[in-house]
């Protein structure tokens, strides 16, 4: 484990942790927002899965919860940016019957504290669509404020629809 709190830890992003975390893309509800048509195949899966442990770019992690080890899904650092200090966070928890329950905003909070403390970012942001006012307000409790509105940036569901971008400095996430 490289980080964690009272009740959730980020460890190593492990080949049996990804086969879970493919069945989770391939279900209706988190294709959808993922803005996947078609279904991710193995082949597909598991070289997403070897590009981007090795990434230079990426930092990928397997979310468990302390208490039994339950895997409840990724967090990562996605188009890291070494000179400008910044990276997106992206974040799929699949686990079922655990929503609500504040696991995605610990989560984020965790991996926040990786990147100030760890990598010595300045800024992370991230995008979150319309049609997922749930994870907005997550991102928010997390400490992400919006920095913008993307107009009919995706289709999702047979329509276009707007995307928030969101961010947080190190600075004041340090300070919350």
């Amino acid at each position: 484990m490289l980080i964690n709190d009272d009740t959730l830890g980020l460890f190593p992003f492990q080949p049996e942790d990804s086969d879970q975390y493919r069945d989770w893309v391939n279900k209706e509800e988190f294709a959808r927002l993922l803005g996947r048509s078609l279904p991710v195949s193995k082949t597909e899966h598991e070289g997403w899965y070897h590009s981007i442990v090795k990434s230079h770019s990426s930092v990928v992690f397997a979310v468990k919860r302390l208490s039994d080890g339950l895997y409840l899904g990724n967090v990562w650092l996605h188009n890291i940016h070494w000179v400008n200090r910044n990276a997106e966070l992206r974040i799929l928890l699949g686990a079922e019957g655990l929503q609500g329950k504040g696991y995605g905003t610990r989560a984020c909070r965790l991996l926040l504290r990786f990147a100030f403390e760890k990598l010595g970012l300045h800024k992370v942001y991230l995008y979150v669509s319309a049609v997922n006012p749930r994870a907005g307000r997550a991102f928010e409790k997390a400490g992400f404020r919006k920095e913008g509105t993307l107009k009919d940036e995706f289709f999702i569901d047979g329509k276009f629809v707007d995307v928030e971008r969101m961010g947080v400095l190190g600075t004041e996430f340090r300070s919350s």
